[in-house]
């Protein structure tokens, strides 16, 4: 005799499975949310744009302590990330071709690693040929005063460290100049 589940049993199965669809899809595409009603207003998580990044300190792989403060007056594109991260992991590449076209330019770019033992860390960066600035949130108090739900998520600043755009997920080197347009322009508009 075979085994057929109940229409309930069938029901809450889909609807599990389908939790699970959702779920996988927002973790992979990064979340947003909206801090008001306006339909289809695209509002970005952590600090408000317009207001100045909160400052750090963290070490980076080579032992040097390294304070956001350290690059006012450059531009800076901080990435929240982990090594666990698929989505993360596919961003890499495009964000060295990012670094490597744009660090005569006065722009920095920092990865903010969540949690990992900073000898995973260092493996990782060696192997995939990575060369911007890596420092670890041991604590997860960066990631907590930039209201970081979800990895990755980047922030761009411009020269006075305010922050111009913030996406959530992995993005092209195309999006990433798109947001370096966005710290560029609001200064140029703004003087």
């Amino acid at each position: 005799m075979m085994f057929k589940p109940s229409r309930s049993g069938r029901s809450r199965a889909i609807l599990a499975l389908l939790v699970l669809a959702v779920a996988g899809l927002l973790a992979a595409l990064g979340c947003t949310y909206t801090s008001d009603n306006t339909p289809g207003a695209a509002k970005s998580i952590g600090p408000r744009m317009g207001q100045l990044a909160p400052d750090f300190t963290l070490t980076d792989l080579n032992g040097n302590r390294t304070s956001l403060s350290d690059f006012r007056g450059k531009r800076v594109f901080i990435n929240f990330w982990a090594t666990w991260c698929p989505p993360c992991r596919e961003e890499m590449p495009a964000i060295e071709l990012f670094h490597q076209e744009y660090k005569d330019r006065d722009v920095v770019v920092i990865g903010v690693n969540l949690y990992e033992p900073e000898e995973e860390v260092r493996r990782f960066v060696q192997d995939g040929g990575y060369s911007w600035t890596f420092v670890i949130d041991k604590t997860g108090q960066v990631a907590r005063d930039y209201r970081v739900i979800g990895i990755p998520t980047s922030f761009f600043l411009d020269r006075e460290g305010v922050i111009r755009a913030v996406t959530t997920g992995p993005m092209t080197k195309k999006d990433m100049e798109a947001n370096l347009a966005k710290a560029i322009n609001s200064v140029m508009e703004a003087g």
